[in-house]
């Protein structure tokens, strides 16, 4: 079975683009700037051009496991795919933070996730991540997002292993405290 871990980093932020609220927010419009996998220790990169490459890279996978990729990821992919992505990539994607959503009834930060239970943080900033790329810091974020692909995967095997996951409870953006869910993947 081929497991990817996938992630994405994109052109603009929502704020950038004038959608100040969250009923505004269209991940269509951000534009991809570089997407990742990683996969059995290798790791590619998929510029917006190579959109394509990428799509078909993921249909070949026999699971595509990431954060967030229903609400956020998957979108910003979509105009550049013909097919619908949602639909075609939905029987084989582990999204973790709707897994997580699914049990915990509140949203789960994968650097929160990261530094709770893998030791992983994130890098840089990611309010930062687009205007790097727009400013040609390219490697910078590719170094960045190979970290988060490297989380992901830290991420999901601690909870397939270990079958525990600690998180930051919120509500209506309130931390409630750490608390841990059992997760069965």
């Amino acid at each position: 079975m081929k497991t990817v871990f996938f992630d994405l980093e994109t052109q603009h932020l929502f704020q950038e683009l004038g959608m100040t609220d969250y009923q505004s927010h269209d991940p269509t419009k951000l534009k991809l700037a570089v997407a990742g996998i990683l996969s059995n220790k290798e790791y590619l990169f998929f510029e917006d051009s190579q959109a394509q490459e990428l799509f078909k890279t993921l249909n070949q996978a026999d699971l595509i496991v990431g954060h967030n990729l229903f609400r956020f990821d998957y979108l910003v992919l979509q105009p550049y795919i013909k097919q619908d992505i949602i639909k075609t990539l939905q029987n084989k994607t582990f999204d973790i933070m709707l897994e997580l959503d699914k049990l915990t009834r509140c949203w789960t930060s994968l650097d929160d996730l990261g530094k709770r239970n893998v030791g992983f943080t994130k890098t840089i900033d990611t309010l930062k991540i687009p205007k790097m790329w727009r400013e040609g810091k390219h490697q910078d974020v590719k170094d960045y997002l190979l970290n988060d692909l490297k989380m992901t995967e830290a991420i999901f095997m601690h909870g397939k292993n270990i079958g525990k996951l600690k998180y930051e409870h919120k509500n209506y953006g309130k931390s409630m405290g750490e608390r841990e869910v059992c997760v069965k993947w």
